[in-house]
């Protein structure tokens, strides 16, 4: 291949928009699948908005979006990258990495089909997103466990899943559990867990000293939540105020 067939350049053009409950970059879980109670929807562009599109997706539990970090500035040209996972201070090459700011702004992001919706419009309600409110999504592929999950594949510093903190070490005061609850009724319970699910996990920068003084804040799902670590790395839901 010649270096201008390697310069050429490639027109995408989005198939459809994920609707998610993250209404910010700040608090999206850092892989998919990471929060289960995250759910979101695929909606197809009308061009693709048909179910021919889809026919036979429903036989697959899981699917791949192809995604654009829109919300990202334009990569400057950074070869290295300083993963969460490595404390945040060790750089590995971006090709290494799953990080955001890459030369083209893909995502790839392995989600739970939920079902197939065919009104008001051609959508997929899918589950264990990671991605922003009105995402770009290039394509969806199904997954195939019997290539795609190899037997002894290796992911070196990656191998697992985060650690992520005991369910009962996230605190949140009944008064504003009710006052979700109150203000969001069929969606309270839900919020509720996706809320207590993703501070299970640390948002914050990796190499931010943990302070107990610090107040963080996320906007999800028409909610602002404000937290704040405490001692035997817990954390404590401080504010929920609606939006």
């Amino acid at each position: 291949m010649s270096a201008d067939e390697i310069n050429q350049t490639v027109v995408l053009r989005p198939v459809a928009v994920l609707r998610t409950p993250f209404m910010e970059k700040f608090g999206v879980p850092r892989q998919s699948g990471l929060v289960p109670e995250a759910e979101g929807r695929v909606v197809f562009a009308p061009e693709f908005a048909r179910e021919e599109f889809v026919r036979g997706l429903e036989a697959f539990s899981h699917i791949w979006l192809i995604t654009q970090f829109h919300h990202n500035e334009a990569w400057a040209g950074t070869a290295t990258v300083r993963p969460p996972r490595l404390g945040g201070n060790e750089r590995v090459g971006v090709f290494a990495s799953r990080a955001p700011n890459r030369p083209n702004g893909l995502g790839l992001s392995l989600v739970r089909l939920l079902a197939i919706e065919s009104a008001p419009t051609l959508a997929l309600r899918v589950a264990g997103i990671d991605a922003v409110d009105g995402t770009p999504v290039f394509d969806v592929k199904p997954y195939l466990p019997w290539c795609e999950a190899p037997a002894g594949a290796q992911a070196n510093w990656s191998q697992a899943a985060p650690a992520a903190r005991a369910a009962e070490a996230v605190v949140i005061a009944p008064e504003l559990v009710m006052k979700i609850m109150h203000d969001t009724p069929g969606e309270g319970a839900q919020t509720l867990a996706m809320i207590r699910r993703l501070l299970q996990h640390d948002h914050q920068p990796a190499y931010q000293q943990r302070d107990e003084a610090r107040v963080y804040g996320m906007n999800l799902a028409g909610w602002n939540v404000r937290w704040r670590a405490l001692e035997e790395d817990r954390v404590e839901v401080c504010g929920v105020e609606r939006i």
